[in-house]
């Protein structure tokens, strides 16, 4: 079970992360917007399209920052195949995904891979500091808001739908001196910060944030 040391260590090293991880998403979206506006691509149609060109200007944003020897916080891009964007902390990894319209935590699905890491079966070999995480990010509300990311751990596998399993949820502040003072209360559902998170139903690429009337 995680420990509030253990989530300390945690909120610790994405801390870092939170300033260019939200501007990262800020630019991304502004841009994917504006270019699908400016087509005049808009409708329910293209709101997969918007959220994955986001992802994407937020990646090459995150990776053009790491290229030019900019702070995040101790985190740099991995190189992969897939165009989402993951990052590493030294054995620590994070994952980038949208929310869907079936958990506010996405599940697995089938990919062996992505089950395998969430599972995270590399933190009873190495401890928390292996820990594989996913960053949540939620496209703002139709009438305006801003994007929110929520840091979670894993620790195994579920269906769409079903209830998500981690021990580790917590809403990242876009404002770091929110981090101080934080204090962890495990319960049954492991362990959750003083953050609440409102809950809404959007899949990757799709739902009433991403889209445009």
């Amino acid at each position: 079970m995680l420990t509030p040391e253990d989530a300390s260590l945690i909120t610790t090293a994405t801390e870092g992360l939170a300033t260019p991880l939200y501007e990262a998403l800020d630019h991304g979206y502004t841009a994917a917007h504006g270019h699908y506006d400016d087509s005049g691509m808009t409708g329910e149609g293209y709101a997969k399209g918007r959220t994955d060109l986001a992802r994407d200007h937020a990646r090459r944003f995150i990776e053009r920052r790491h290229g030019e020897h900019l702070d995040l916080g101790g985190w740099e891009p991995i190189k992969n195949s897939s165009g989402r964007l993951h990052l590493r902390n030294g054995m620590m990894t994070l994952r980038l995904l949208h929310a869907t319209p079936y958990d506010m935590i996405p599940a697995p699905g089938r990919n062996r891979a992505r089950i395998s890491y969430y599972y995270n079966r590399t933190v009873d070999l190495f401890g928390v500091e292996a820990s594989n995480l996913l960053a949540v990010w939620l496209s703002p509300p139709e009438e305006g808001g801003e994007i929110s990311v929520r840091i979670v751990r894993p620790i195994g596998e579920w269906k769409p739908g079903r209830p998500p399993k981690f021990d580790l949820d917590f809403e990242l502040p876009r404002n770091t001196e929110s981090f101080t003072d934080w204090e962890f209360v495990p319960d049954d559902k492991g362990l959750a910060l003083p953050f609440e998170f409102e809950e809404d139903q959007r899949e990757e690429g799709e739902g009433s944030g991403t889209g445009s009337s």
